[in-house]
């Protein structure tokens, strides 16, 4: 966005009260308001109030003399900036369809449902705070019209002299082709996290229409400040992939496949703009803010809930005495169980744990907001068809190594928790298998970058050293008593431990650090 520049010499200008009119500071030109307007119009501008936070520099846009008194993104208080400025004009905009007093109600409807939120996301004095945005969004589209030449065959059966024969033939096509990918919508905020803009997904074409400055009225709409080309890559793969997964191109008997014609014809990209409405809460919580969104045309709920800790013990509590209460009705609990079950409870706390552990990572270094850094951090890998046979392969084969040590360790040492134990590995790689045989049907891989190894070591330490004790013990003499309950004690404090640090993990994920968008921004400063 920049302020009102002259149409003679580019030079800033201003409203003048006196004369009612525009006045260049540098040319001396007078325009009069309605000439200016009818200048931005065939600029694909339009004129509005830019509000900037002093605090964390977001800007957000009203067309009504609106003096806001707080920030929506970092929860300041302090009175905005504002100025007169110009915006670029987007193509489309999707207008509010979800009231006000509907999103409060969903808002609350999920708050009163979780029931480790922490009082103060109940706050009516807050939750009065809900403010209706327009986004900002880029439409990418991926198109394409050619010429395709090259070779297809038809197969038949026909009969000759009472015998059936499948007839294969064989043509050489030249066809018109066109390929055509739209409205694949991207943040174009650099304030707005992509993350609730993921969330909040999907908004729906069908309700797109041309934009009017009218519909404005009323709400904000925040700035739209992250070229396009910053997604480029990545959907750009999305988008070929697809179309290659579309199958064959028929034309009457003759069938093409769409990757060959893909292959011959050049996919250009291209990219619209459109505002799409959410309503929109900050809270901030001393130096933290947590988010949350309602789709202003759907009424799909985003929202950051932190856990509370004293709630979080008493619930563990209960849910612990329950646990144990059923577990004592059901069967008798044996050392050898007890130790078994401490350590299938370390390893659902691992993988928890691991998982948490590459998000926050990933949101503390702004690694999932590719319109808040300039940079997308995922890499796009096309895979080929014999990396992915090698790469299944490669997963079977591991997955039937583990099976097979399972087994032996079974029959070795024959008890019914070595088999527990054994087979631990075996329901991993089963999920590895299932989860590579969706990577295999894609051609492409998106790699997210993850938290280094140092990162995550202090908290996924844990859960290991309790698996480990249970196995040593289960090796060493698992007929000791003593030793069975002492591993299974070390693994429940173990998993405690590791709890906690979930829930830390959790609260750093949905209490974010405040913003401050002048130091680090995706598109034009």
């Amino acid at each position: 966005m920049t302020v009102m520049r002259c149409p003679h010499c580019g030079g800033e200008v201003e409203f003048d009260p006196s004369g009612q009119d525009i006045r260049c500071g540098y040319c001396g030109s007078v325009i009069t308001v309605a000439d200016y307007d009818s200048y931005l119009e065939s600029k694909g501008l339009y004129q509005a109030n830019e509000l900037v936070c002093r605090q964390c520099g977001a800007r957000i846009i009203s067309t009504d003399s609106t003096v806001a008194t707080f920030c929506s993104y970092c929860g300041s208080s302090l009175v905005l900036d504002s100025r007169i400025a110009e915006e670029k004009r987007p193509d489309y905009i999707i207008p509010f369809k979800v009231k006000r007093a509907a999103a409060i109600r969903k808002y609350k409807e999920r708050i009163s449902q979780t029931l480790l939120a922490p009082d103060w996301m109940s706050d009516e004095e807050n939750i009065e705070k809900f403010r209706g945005i327009y986004m900002p969004f880029h439409l990418l589209r991926y198109s394409g019209k050619g010429i395709y030449k090259g070779r297809a065959s038809s197969t038949r059966v026909e009969t000759h002299d009472g015998k059936k024969y499948d007839v294969t033939r064989t043509y050489d096509i030249e066809a018109p082709a066109e390929i055509d990918y739209d409205f694949i919508p991207v943040d174009a905020s650099a304030s707005f996290p992509d993350s609730m803009s993921r969330a909040l997904s999907p908004y729906r074409a069908k309700d797109m229409v041309e934009f009017q400055l009218p519909y404005l009225s009323g709400y904000y709409a925040d700035a739209t400040d992250v070229p396009a080309d910053i997604y480029g890559s990545k959907y750009g793969a999305i988008a070929r992939s697809d179309i290659r997964k579309k199958g064959s191109v028929k034309t009457e008997r003759v069938s093409v496949m769409s990757s060959d014609v893909l292959d011959e014809i050049e996919v250009e990209e291209s990219s619209k703009t459109a505002l799409f409405p959410a309503w929109f809460l900050s809270f901030r919580n001393r130096d933290k803010i947590s988010y949350a969104a309602v789709n202003g045309e759907t009424g799909e709920l985003a929202v950051d809930i932190p856990i509370d800790f004293r709630k979080y013990l008493a619930a563990s509590l209960i849910l612990a005495g329950a646990v144990c209460l059923l577990l004592n009705l059901l069967f008798t609990i044996t050392p050898i169980r007890f130790m078994t079950l401490a350590s299938l409870l370390s390893v659902v706390v691992f993988f928890t744990a691991d998982r948490l552990l590459n998000d926050t990572y990933r949101q503390k270094k702004r690694l999932d907001d590719p319109g808040y850094t300039g940079e997308d951090a995922d890499k796009v890998e096309v895979k080929s068809t014999g990396r992915k046979v090698l790469s299944v392969i490669g997963t079977v084969l591991t997955s039937l190594v583990a099976f097979l040590m399972s087994i032996f360790l079974a029959l070795f040492f024959g008890s019914k928790s070595v088999i527990m134990v054994g087979i631990m590995p075996v329901i991993l790689f089963i999920y590895v298998i299932v989860k590579s045989a969706v990577e295999v049907s894609s051609d492409i891989r998106i790699r997210r970058r993850k938290a280094p190894f140092h990162y995550k070591f202090l908290t996924l330490i844990k859960p290991v050293a309790a698996v480990l004790a249970c196995a040593a013990v289960t090796v060493i003499d698992r007929n000791s008593d003593m030793l069975c309950y002492a591993a299974g004690i070390v693994s429940i404090l173990m998993t405690v431990w590791t709890a906690f640090d979930v829930v830390r993990a959790q609260n750093r994920l949905t209490m974010r650090d405040l913003p401050l968008f002048t130091k680090e921004r995706g598109g034009d400063a």
